[in-house]
C-alpha cells in the first residue's frame, strides 16, 4: 500500500520529459543510445537524420538500426538488451553530472501546485524506464512524478496513455479514464496521443514546435511555457471540470 491510497483525486496529469519537463538535446542520452547500440548490434550506427522528437526508443532504434539492413525481427530480438545497456551507460553519466540546470521554467512550481490541489502525477515519455528515472533523479524531480509510461513497454505512442494508467492505479489506487487524464507535451505527438486515448492535453511551446504549430493540432489548450504557473494549473482544472 502506498500513502497515496485512498486519497480522492482530481485526475492524473502525465508529463513529457524531454522538451516538456526538462530541456531537449541531452547529450548524454543520445551518447549512450549510439553506444549501447553499436555495442549489442556490431553496427556503426548513430542517430544523425533521424527524428527524435516525441519518438519511442524503440522506434528510434529500429530507424536508426534498420539503416544498416537489421531487419525488425533482428532489433527487436536483442531490443530490450541494448536498452538495458543504454539504461547503464546513461545512468554512469548523469551519477556525474547534475541535470537540475535542464529543468524548464515553472516546471516544479506547477507540479507543487497540482499536487497539492488534489492531482495524481506522473511522466508519459518516449525515454526507457530507465534512462527516464534517471533524468528525473539527477534533476531532482523524481519524487514529484512517482508513476510513468515508458518508451520500452509500448509499441506506439499512442498506447502510452493506457499504460500510465495501469501504473496509476497500481501505485494511487484510482482509476482515470478518459477526460479525467490529461497529457501535458510538447509535440504534435503528444497531442495525437492523448486523442487516441480520449484523454486530455495541454500543449507547451517549450520544445521544437511554436505555439501556432501546436495549435493547428487541436490541443484542449496551449501555452508558451509553464513560466505561468497561474494560466498552466487554470487550463488543467478547466480541463476537468473543476474550480479551485
Amino acid at each position: 500500500m502506498t500513502h497515496d491510497e485512498h486519497r480522492a483525486w482530481r485526475g492524473l496529469v502525465l508529463f513529457d520529459i524531454d522538451g516538456t519537463l526538462l530541456r531537449a538535446g541531452d547529450r548524454a542520452h543520445q551518447a549512450a543510445f549510439v553506444r549501447a547500440m553499436q555495442e549489442v548490434y556490431g553496427v556503426p550506427a548513430t542517430l544523425d537524420g533521424v527524428p527524435l522528437a516525441g519518438m519511442l526508443d524503440s522506434q528510434i532504434a529500429r530507424l536508426a538500426l534498420g539503416r544498416h539492413g537489421l531487419s525488425t525481427a533482428e532489433i527487436d530480438a536483442r531490443l530490450a538488451e541494448m536498452v538495458a545497456r543504454m539504461g547503464e551507460h546513461y545512468a554512469a553519466a548523469v551519477a556525474r553530472d547534475s541535470r537540475v540546470e535542464y529543468l524548464l521554467p515553472g516546471v516544479v512550481a506547477v507540479a507543487e501546485r497540482l499536487r497539492n490541489e488534489g492531482f495524481a502525477l506522473g511522466v508519459l515519455t518516449g525515454n526507457s524506464r530507465a534512462v527516464a528515472r534517471a533524468k528525473l533523479e539527477a534533476a531532482g524531480v523524481a519524487h514529484l512524478f512517482p508513476i510513468g509510461a515508458y518508451g520500452d513497454t509500448a509499441h506506439e505512442r499512442g498506447h502510452l496513455v493506457e499504460a500510465g494508467q495501469r501504473e496509476a492505479w497500481e501505485h494511487y489506487r484510482a482509476t482515470f479514464d478518459g477526460p479525467r487524464t490529461i497529457l501535458v507535451g510538447d509535440t504534435p505527438r503528444d497531442i495525437e496521443a492523448a486523442r487516441a486515448a480520449g484523454a486530455r492535453v495541454l500543449a507547451v511551446a517549450t520544445g521544437r514546435f511554436g505555439v501556432d504549430d501546436l495549435a493547428a493540432h487541436a490541443p484542449d489548450a496551449v501555452l508558451p511555457d509553464l513560466s505561468d504557473v497561474e494560466a498552466a494549473t487554470a487550463a488543467i482544472h478547466a480541463m476537468v471540470g473543476g474550480t479551485r
